[in-house]
Formats: structure tokens, sequence, C-alpha cells
């Protein structure tokens, strides 16, 4: 892995991982992108004698990029990173709202994985959750869609020995 450090990072701190998100989470996204375009050309085509349809087929062209563009923005910077000290997750859900949280490594009680459905078993992505002392029912880190995340679970377990 190379050389990886972010903004609050501590002097002595080292990054041991770092996991983003499972790249088909792009796909849905793509499809409505796709749809939204395919509409507005069918607009077009279906109706090119009316003035309306060129700003139809903008409207929608730009739907479509910006359904793509916020789930690709989503997707680019949500990051889970993981250091010898502590586990730090960014969570970004939109353009204007971002989630860190972050818990020291020794505050960790326990770290489990979920895979649930076909395509998630066949891609091997799902969630960790990572439950910490004092946190409440609701209150854990939750990382959805990660790679691998049994193993990114075991890794954090090793790391909290």
């Amino acid at each position: 892995m190379h050389e990886f450090s972010f903004n609050g990072q501590r002097q002595d701190e080292k990054v041991t991982e770092v996991v983003k998100n499972h790249p088909f989470i792009l796909f849905w996204p793509g499809i409505q992108t796709v749809l939204a375009c395919a509409v507005g050309a069918g607009i077009m085509i279906f109706f090119p004698e009316s003035q309306i349809s060129g700003v139809l087929l903008l409207i929608f062209i730009v739907v479509g990029i910006g359904i793509f563009g916020r789930a690709y923005y989503n997707y680019s910077q949500s990051v889970l990173i993981a250091t010898n000290q502590r586990i730090l997750y960014v969570h970004q859900d939109g353009f204007w709202k971002r989630k860190i949280t972050e818990t020291d490594l020794n505050k960790i009680q326990d770290v489990s994985s979920e895979t649930k459905g076909l395509l998630k078993s066949m891609l091997k992505f799902g969630d960790l959750i990572i439950r910490t002392a004092g946190a409440t029912a609701g209150t854990e880190i939750i990382v959805n869609d990660i790679p691998n995340p049994y193993e990114v679970q075991q890794r954090i377990a090793k790391m909290r020995q």
C-alpha cells in the first residue's frame, strides 16, 4: 500500500488500512442516468418538430448527470481509515452532508460483518459493523457496501489485540 495520510493524523500514527466502497454501488445511479438520457433522446426522436423537445432533452441529460455525479461524489469521498491507534469513518451523503466518526482501537468491543443477498454474496461485498464501549443501540459505526467485509473485520480484530 502506498503512503496515505489525512488531516488530523497524530504524529506517531500510521495508517494500516484504507477501505473504499465497492464500485458496484455506482451501477444503479449509472442505469438511472442512462434511462434519463434515453427518455430525453426518445422525446427528441418522437417529437422532432416540437420546440420543447430540445429543452426536455437538456433537462433529462442534466438530471441524469446530476444523479450520477452525486453518487460518484459520495463514492469517492467516503472512506474507512484504520490506523495503529484508531478507526475513522468518513461518510459523504450528498454534496453538503459529511459525517466523520472516529474511535480508539481500545474502545472497540465488537466487530462484525454482514453480507445479504445473492448479488452481494457473488460480488463479495457487504457491511462492516463496529460497536464501541458505551455505544447505545444505533450509534455503532456501520460501513455499508465495502469489498470483502469479513476480511476487513478480521484485520481490525487483529489490530485490537
